[in-house]
């Protein structure tokens, strides 16, 4: 599973121009820091942008004020100076399980039901039972 990280207000310039066949970007010395330290499975969006033309780029590795970045269908090339900003895009807030949907299930799903996220909830119609994820497949009874 993917994780997106964020921290707030990110942004940097290119330290040097990219091409669009480009994968990593370095920025100014000390703005990598301004962006998220990930790991494997953690991603987060970057923007790129000058005059006239602008590219979202996936961000697969950080190092130092070097990123790795995975680039979409329209590759552009920048110049040196370039901005970079960490921003959310529709794509990442569609990822986000809305806290207020829950699942209904008919059987207790305790060794059995693998969680969409931690502290997930599901209920059984069956038995009137709610239940709150914990680890894995183990699942706990909240109102017995």
């Amino acid at each position: 599973m993917t994780t997106y990280k964020f921290t707030n207000f990110a942004q940097g310039q290119l330290n040097a121009a990219i091409g669009a066949e480009d994968v990593t970007l370095a920025l100014k010395t000390g703005e990598g820091a301004e962006f998220p330290s990930i790991t494997t499975g953690e991603r987060f969006m970057i923007y790129v942008y000058q005059t006239g033309k602008s590219e979202w780029m996936t961000v697969t590795g950080r190092s130092s004020d070097t990123l790795t970045v995975s680039r979409g269908d329209d590759p552009q090339s920048f110049d040196e100076d370039a901005y970079v900003e960490l921003r959310l895009d529709a794509d990442v807030l569609e990822l986000f399980m809305q806290k207020n949907d829950f699942r209904t299930v008919e059987e207790d799903p305790d060794g059995s039901l693998a969680a969409s996220y931690t502290g997930e909830e599901v209920y059984n119609s069956e038995t009137g039972v709610w239940w709150k994820h914990c680890t894995g497949t183990t699942w706990k009874a909240m109102n017995l």
